[in-house]
């Protein structure tokens, strides 16, 4: 399952860069295809869903760590400013910024992923 979960986030990430360059480069009309949002609600799913399983033991020993948390604020952060930015009635420079928010959403939930803190709060 941890595999799973690594793959899938590891899509999310792909696909999140290939959002921002359409963004940068002013290509909405790509972001709007059925095809690529439907791939990023099954991927956000998937992940999600492969994430909750591997928490299910651990939150029955230690309850749950801080840090799970902190991941969890930063990917409602980072799914909702990708999705506003992603939309076509956004204008070009809050959509640079919502993929620039985004952007330091999944780069924290990143390391937090790497270095586990425990001891966050």
């Amino acid at each position: 399952m941890k595999h799973f979960h690594m793959l899938m986030a590891s899509i999310t990430v792909a696909i999140f860069v290939y959002q921002f360059v359409l963004v940068f480069q002013n290509k909405n009309a790509q972001l709007a295809t059925k095809s690529l949002k439907i791939a990023v609600h099954v991927i956000y799913f998937l992940l999600l869903i492969t994430g909750v399983l591997q928490l299910l033991p651990l939150i029955k020993v230690v309850g749950l760590p801080h840090f799970i948390l902190a991941k969890i604020v930063l990917l409602i952060v980072a799914v909702s400013a990708t999705i506003k930015a992603t939309r076509l009635s956004t204008k070009a420079p809050q959509a640079r910024a919502g993929m620039c928010i985004s952007a330091v959403a999944y780069i924290g939930i990143i390391a937090l992923a790497l270095l586990k803190p425990m001891n966050l709060f």
